[in-house]
């Protein structure tokens, strides 16, 4: 790109490149012209001498002619690809902050949620960037039980421990305990989509939840018993956001779920 901007396709110079900087291209360029410019005749000169005067400065502007009309053809080819990659990063700007609002007000409402539903979820999820964010062994660890911490808050504010027993749609019992706290979110879900919802609704998103929550509480529970990379923790972080948002959409009735048509 940088060469083909920069080739020179005049005399003995064909198949070189312009390698200055472009102050010193365009002051090569104003020297050429105030030579070309100089090579005038001396009005006061013989009729003959005028004649070879001419002659001679008709030769030397036929020589530096093709070297100026080169320099400026470099100087244009570089300014056109300079305005061409200003367009596009601001094209790119743009879109990145498109995204980057999308996830700002994803971030904002379960923020919010969080504070009003779940206090001791939020300050959980406040713990866990914490130690994301420091970056060591027992921090990325402590990261992921705060996740897990985050899950159970949410339940426990959505649905408190009652003991008692639930047959579900699948005729398995869950029992709706303190530790069982997948089981009663769940539940919450489930009593949420079955006053909007149809059957085929709730069930198929029971079963994404439920898939779901199983795989954050297993890898939330690597916390405790092994390493955890960077990658792992970020990702348990993640999942557990959008997790509690689909959750709080679901409490607050924001989620397309809890429409019929849905």
């Amino acid at each position: 790109m940088h060469a083909r901007l920069r080739a020179i396709s005049y005399g003995d110079q064909v198949g070189t490149i312009a390698a200055g900087s472009l102050g010193e291209i365009e002051q090569s360029l104003a020297e050429m012209e105030r030579i070309y410019s100089d090579l005038t005749p001396n009005p006061n000169l013989t009729p003959i001498d005028t004649y070879h005067a001419v002659r001679e400065a008709d030769t030397g502007r036929a020589k530096i002619s093709p070297a100026m009309l080169d320099q400026r053809h470099v100087l244009e080819r570089v300014k056109d690809a300079v305005w061409a990659f200003l367009v596009d990063t601001e094209l790119q700007l743009q879109e990145g902050q498109t995204a980057a609002s999308i996830f700002d007000r994803a971030q904002s409402y379960i923020n919010a949620a969080l504070a009003q539903r779940a206090p001791d979820a939020a300050t959980s999820f406040i713990a866990a960037q914490d130690r994301l964010q420091a970056g060591g062994r027992e921090e990325l660890s402590h990261a992921l039980t705060s996740c897990r911490r985050v899950i159970k808050s949410l339940a426990d504010a959505l649905y408190p421990a009652t003991n008692e027993e639930i047959t579900g749609d699948d005729s398995v019992v869950r029992v709706m305990t303190n530790d069982a706290y997948r089981n009663r979110l769940l539940q919450f879900v489930r009593a949420e989509l079955g006053k909007h919802g149809q059957h085929d609704v709730i069930k198929a998103t029971i079963q994404s939840l439920g898939a779901r929550l199983t795989a954050l509480d297993s890898l939330a529970s690597k916390g405790v018993h092994d390493d955890v990379s960077l990658a792992e923790a970020e990702t348990c972080i993640v999942w557990t956001y959008l997790l509690a948002g689909d959750i709080l959409r679901v409490a607050d009735g924001s989620s397309l779920l809890l429409r019929s048509e849905a």
